[in-house]
């Protein structure tokens, strides 16, 4: 099912499988305290909108997950990130917090003069949305955010997929 998903998104398999392992540790059953709940860890507003419910199947839990992927895949390419690694990056990051929380960080990466279709830039702004100066700044429309949790997840996510590529076959 992973395997089938992943050429959606044009994603190899291991990197889809590493994501589903961050959120649910491969728990179907899995629920968070925020709500989030299966496989792909959906909030309910983004179930609803995914027409998937904690009672789909795998399949379609799975399904919904790499149409969730590819919308955000589409938002990012069309602000000019060139860098699949960067999309793949920003992709996570807003896969675990929200877009809204990683297009915050673009803005404040573009005012303080740095790339905003940079990870590595991106990523330092929102490392800081838990500080004052940043969320509170003008520009921010979805205030404070735990960014620490969210950049730790991808690196997590990033160093499990290199460890799968070792160990995995790609087919």
């Amino acid at each position: 099912i992973i395997k089938e998903n992943s050429k959606r998104i044009q994603w190899d398999w291991r990197l889809l499988a590493s994501l589903i392992c961050q959120e649910s540790r491969f728990d179907p059953t899995a629920k968070s305290w925020t709500g989030a709940f299966g496989l792909m860890q959906f909030m309910p507003s983004t179930a609803a909108l995914f027409k998937v419910s904690e009672e789909s199947p795998l399949d379609k839990q799975i399904e919904a997950g790499t149409k969730y992927i590819q919308w955000l895949d589409k938002q990012f390419r069309q602000n000019n990130i060139s860098s699949d690694d960067d999309i793949i990056k920003f992709i996570l990051a807003s896969y675990n917090v929200g877009i809204g929380h990683v297009i915050d960080a673009q803005k404040l990466a573009e005012k303080y003069g740095y790339n905003p279709n940079k990870w590595e830039d991106v990523s330092f702004f929102l490392l800081n949305k838990s500080n004052p100066k940043y969320y509170l700044d003008p520009d921010v429309k979805f205030g404070y955010c735990r960014g620490k949790e969210t950049c730790a997840y991808v690196e997590q996510i990033i160093d499990r997929y290199n460890h799968y590529k070792n160990i995995l076959a790609d087919n």
